[in-house]
């Protein structure tokens, strides 16, 4: 009884899904979207700074403009050289080395404080007797 009940069942799915498959409806054929023809608009909102930009920029100033030769572009700013006029050395202790490496900076270790924290009741009531949070190695 059950194997037949069972083999109904089975042929009654098996033709839904024949049936759907010719019909472009069967759950097993799932549609492909061609996401070619969207379109995304995106807005653009102009930023308001409140003061006029072009005061601060060069005369017919682009900023969409490719430059004519890249080699033209100064990226680093050339130091200038600060004159003194006084002696410097003076000031300075004896045998005072700028570029003097004192201490490497990788060998700096830093100990984190551990902070005791209040819970307000007693701890010890709650825990084991004889409890320890250090184990013993």
């Amino acid at each position: 009884m059950r194997r037949e009940i069972l083999t109904g069942i089975m042929t009654l799915v098996s033709t839904v899904l024949v049936l759907g498959a010719q019909t472009g409806n069967s759950p097993t054929i799932i549609k492909q979207i061609d996401s070619e023809p969207v379109v995304f608009i995106e807005e653009v909102k102009p930023v308001k700074l409140g003061f006029d930009t072009s005061l601060y920029l060069p005369e017919g100033f682009n900023a969409y403009a490719h430059p004519q030769n890249f080699m033209d572009i100064s990226y680093i700013e050339e130091e200038v050289p600060v004159q003194f006029d006084f002696d410097v050395k003076q000031y300075l202790p004896r045998y005072f080395d700028p570029y003097k490496k004192y201490f490497d900076l990788n060998t700096i270790e830093y100990i984190e404080e551990e902070e005791e924290i209040d819970f307000n009741f007693d701890i010890k009531d709650y825990l084991p007797e004889g409890f320890s949070a250090v184990s013993a190695s």
